[in-house]
């Protein structure tokens, strides 16, 4: 996947870029994350600085690096927001995508992060190569993601823009979205479709192989012998372009794919299965289903027809999987959605967004000093705190902590009565007000919030770090001051903390 584009001259050094581009092209992914990291601490600048780190952040996709992938993402966040580019951050939000796509699966902010991208691209007034490039990284991202019809969209956009400029189109023909989109047709029913996309794809690129970097290489070789197996004939190939080995874990698993079709066309069925039992070959390189098939059609070529017909069950319920996976998900993010605009509405009916926390929707500090100064009758203060938080931050990024600050927000607003206010006052510390509640009820409220954000399920959004809330309770009476009630109840909601018991009284 094309992760670098050639920077402005302008303002970066064209030559710093272009060796990178050389580097990368010739599949030394480690090499250009080391020199993208030097050129960021060599500069000030803040333009140069957040594309290097974009690099780091696209290579390290690239290779899988998923253990430094969260400290990348946090980083580049904060270098996106402060130099004001809206290529750069169409091209953040493309990989922030393809991180949730394969890392946490989570298909509302896979859809949010690539719907942010494609309208700052389309906000973007920048032009050239640079700017080309934006889209067609969009483009094999959404291809990535299983969104076929929007891949080859922002693909066109980077193919008109390009002829705009008077940019070649020949070497960002986008052979891995033609090659997915052929699947995906393929495997919705329609051969004939599948088979005119990869005539037509390899058609394009014919002309210019010597041109292409070593991972269109590698798909424009899968589309040849996918396309034999297809039963069509190809006259040519690309053996004398690929290199002895291929490099990235992409480019591995299409050299074992197309080594697959190769072998199952020759009738070696048994070499094939090995191939394809050798290793793992992962879902994320051509979808969930085509490891499956060719299995199947291995298992065909070595004459063994019962296991063969098991292999096409598996490769369907691999589909089945997938979409019901895609519907809890969606009903997942409909659901955070109207949580969302629940909040929204809550916090219109209390003020004007001088008293909104701009992350959540929840009410701020200032909107719940005047909310307790207004009060008359005996109240109950709690002061909560999320137990775990300080490791999702760490160990997933800033973005996923701003998710499930969010989510926890819509889950205690589910959980209070009509007239209590909910409030976030800095971090991850939130308070909520019950006025009139005796302290049994607040104690009963509590544990219902508790429960409720223990029993989320916080893998989805951040795998393997449990989300849960200490609460500390404090009485406030008419006529006293509401600070000593809110400071009393923190007191509480950290003696809980400290003791495990999540629940407090002071």
């Amino acid at each position: 996947m094309a992760l670098w584009s050639e920077s402005d001259p302008a303002r970066d050094s064209q030559e710093e870029y272009l060796r990178l581009r050389e580097v990368m092209a010739a599949g030394q992914l480690e090499d250009c994350i080391d020199y993208a990291k030097k050129i960021a601490s060599g500069t000030n600048d803040a333009y140069r600085k957040t594309q290097a780190w974009l690099f780091v952040m696209g290579a390290q996709i690239t290779l899988r690096n998923r253990d430094e992938l969260s400290h990348t993402i946090s980083h580049s966040a904060e270098l996106v927001h402060s130099c004001n580019s809206r290529r750069l951050e169409g091209q953040f939000y493309a990989l922030v995508a393809l991180f949730h796509h394969q890392r946490t699966g989570a298909f509302n902010l896979t859809a949010q992060n690539l719907v942010s991208g494609t309208r700052s691209l389309e906000e973007m007034t920048e032009t050239g190569q640079a700017a080309v490039d934006a889209w067609h990284d969009l483009a094999i991202v959404y291809s990535n993601c299983g969104y076929h019809e929007q891949a080859n969209y922002t693909l066109q956009k980077g193919h008109e823009l390009a002829e705009a400029c008077g940019i070649p189109v020949a070497l960002i023909q986008g052979m891995e979205v033609r090659v997915r989109t052929a699947l995906f047709s393929y495997y919705a029913g329609d051969p004939h479709a599948a088979i005119g996309i990869l005539r037509d794809a390899l058609n394009r690129v014919k002309p210019n192989l010597a041109l292409l970097r070593f991972n269109d290489l590698e798909w424009v070789n899968y589309a040849i012998q996918r396309l034999k197996l297809l039963g069509q004939d190809v006259n040519w190939n690309v053996d004398e372009y690929l290199p002895d080995e291929p490099y990235s874990p992409e480019d591995i698993d299409l050299r074992a794919f197309a080594t697959t079709c190769r072998l199952i066309q020759a009738g070696r069925g048994a070499e094939a299965l090995d191939t394809i039992n050798y290793g793992v070959l992962s879902s994320e390189t051509l979808g969930v289903m085509e490891p499956e098939h060719l299995r199947s059609l291995a298992l065909v070529a070595c004459g063994d027809h019962a296991a063969a017909i098991l292999a096409s069950h598996t490769t369907i319920y691999a589909l089945y999987k997938q979409i019901r996976q895609f519907q809890s998900m969606f009903f997942d993010s409909i659901g955070s959605l109207l949580d969302q605009e629940q909040l929204r509405k809550t916090a219109a009916s209390f003020a004007d967004q001088a008293f909104t926390d701009e992350l959540t929707g929840l009410p701020n500090r200032r909107r719940l000093e005047q909310f307790l100064n207004s009060l008359r009758g005996q109240t109950m203060i709690g002061v909560l705190d999320l137990d775990n938080f300080k490791p999702v931050n760490d160990t997933h990024g800033h973005l996923a902590g701003d998710t499930v600050l969010q989510r926890v927000a819509g889950i205690l607003s589910r959980n209070i009565r009509g007239n209590d206010l909910l409030a976030r006052t800095g971090g991850d510390e939130f308070v909520v007000v019950l006025p009139g509640a005796s302290e049994g009820e607040a104690l009963t409220i509590g544990e219902r919030m508790k429960r409720a954000v223990l029993t989320e399920d916080w893998d989805v959004y951040v795998p393997g770090t449990p989300v849960g809330v200490s609460i500390g309770w404090e009485t406030l009476q008419p006529g006293l001051d509401p600070s000593r009630a809110l400071w009393a109840a923190d007191r509480a909601m950290y003696r809980a903390k400290r003791a495990g018991r999540r629940t407090s009284r002071h």
